[in-house]
């Protein structure tokens, strides 16, 4: 094409099939939106829609710690527990490990939404998909669970409502389960026993003794000094007064505690300490401690654990899965404040449950930042590939002088291949 050809102008006029075509997208797109939020879509993946009313004539559950202890009490105490799980084949701690993984995913409130899938329950209970199979039959049987809607394939308008709302491609969804307290089960679990009274700590046992130690000196001394008239006449700011005797006691008792170490003249606590255990209070309820925040702190420095390293989300995490490879159950603070747990003391719960985690190793914030750096370089290394590329590509005036270059030359050889001919 010549350059004194003309080009064509655009019609600026629009297409009526394709505005249609961007209407229907968009009424299509509007229409996913509503059934996402209608269904009350949450996480990171797509849950079937309960229908009106499913949840009608199933109970909600009396909290999380306390439909623990239900299920715990119906499958040791009761007949109908022993043999549902005798029936399914399943041990009554692993019955409760899967209980406790789908107390886990279910509402707070009500109990209802478990939209997890068996996968996903078996790897937080550490089981096999079978066993949270059987697991879920003795749910059904006792009473305590509801399979509200079965899991399935997507169907096609339910596969794109699925990548609207989280982006990616799904094929099937999770059966939807529901968590109840029947009536029987709530009968029948007695209440939780509240927590005896501790017998007093070594330190009360040693301020007794002293206080009657110190009761028999003055009994002692009262009874010298009412034989020796000249002790009872002592002036009020004599070296032999009770005051001054008194004040060196203390002073003496002070420097004592100090030198071996159970009095900390040190009272600086570090910044990130800080802000560390403000961050696992936040995130961690139950370890929130009674009095002021530095108790935490105390506790992430007797732990030993660095906190220029681990932050405090970092910490909640590794108490996080603790937590799940024990098998146990993550107290939150309306749980045990209902019962449910029974946290008497959160600063010496949280030393216990920190004494017994590995911090020495790399935290999570560590490792985000390693991957994070390694993925700048890679992409670093591949814009510098690709700017390579582009350098190493041929300009457009390039490109004419060697189509102008290789003519001369194609004219060149079929002169000479003409000039051979005639002779």
């Amino acid at each position: 094409m010549s350059s004194d050809t003309p080009v064509q102008a655009v019609d600026p006029a629009p297409d009526p099939e394709w505005a249609a075509l961007v209407d229907a997208a968009h009424h299509n797109v509007s229409e996913l939106e509503h059934l996402n939020h209608a269904s009350g879509q949450r996480g990171s993946s797509w849950a079937l829609p309960v229908a009106e009313g499913a949840y009608r004539d199933i109970p909600v559950w009396s909290g999380k710690g306390a439909w623990l202890r239900q299920v715990r009490h119906a499958v040791t105490n009761t007949d109908t527990g022993r043999a549902a799980v005798k029936k399914r084949r399943i041990g009554v701690e692993t019955m409760v490990a899967v209980a406790a993984a789908h107390a886990r995913f279910a509402d707070s409130t009500t109990g209802r939404d478990v939209t997890a899938s068996v996968a996903k329950i078996g790897r937080v209970a550490g089981v096999s998909e079978s066993v949270v199979q059987r697991a879920r039959r003795v749910l059904r049987d006792l009473s305590v669970g509801y399979e509200v809607v079965r899991g399935r394939q997507l169907q096609s308008r339910e596969f794109m409502a699925a990548e609207l709302h989280h982006g990616g491609h799904q094929r099937g969804a999770a059966s939807v389960w529901a968590l109840s307290s029947p009536r029987w089960v709530i009968e029948v679990t007695p209440q939780p026993v509240a927590a005896q009274r501790r017998s007093p700590a070594r330190s009360v046992h040693r301020s007794q003794a002293h206080r009657q130690r110190r009761q028999r000196q003055q009994a002692a001394a009262a009874k010298a000094a009412a034989s020796n008239p000249q002790l009872s006449e002592r002036d009020t700011l004599s070296l032999g007064s009770s005051v001054l005797e008194k004040f060196s006691r203390k002073r003496e008792l002070t420097k004592r505690a100090t030198h071996t170490g159970e009095i900390s003249t040190n009272t600086y606590r570090p910044l990130h300490t800080q802000r560390a255990a403000a961050q696992l209070a936040r995130l961690a309820p139950a370890l929130t401690p009674d009095g002021h925040i530095g108790q935490l702190v105390d506790v992430l420095v007797r732990t030993g654990i660095d906190t220029t390293r681990w932050t405090g989300r970092d910490i909640a995490d590794a108490l996080t899965r603790d937590t799940q490879n024990r098998g146990w159950t993550w107290p939150d603070a309306k749980s045990w404040r209902t019962g449910g747990y029974s946290v008497q003391n959160p600063v010496r719960y949280a030393h216990m449950r920190l004494s017994r985690i590995d911090f020495t190793g790399p935290s999570p914030s560590q490792q985000r930042a390693r991957i994070d750096a390694q993925r700048r370089a890679e992409q670093a290394a591949r814009a510098t590939e690709a700017a390579e590329a582009r350098s190493r590509a041929a300009s457009a005036e390039h490109r004419a002088a060697m189509r102008a270059n290789w003519r001369t030359l194609a004219a060149a050889a079929s002169t000479t291949h003409h000039g051979g001919g005639h002779e």
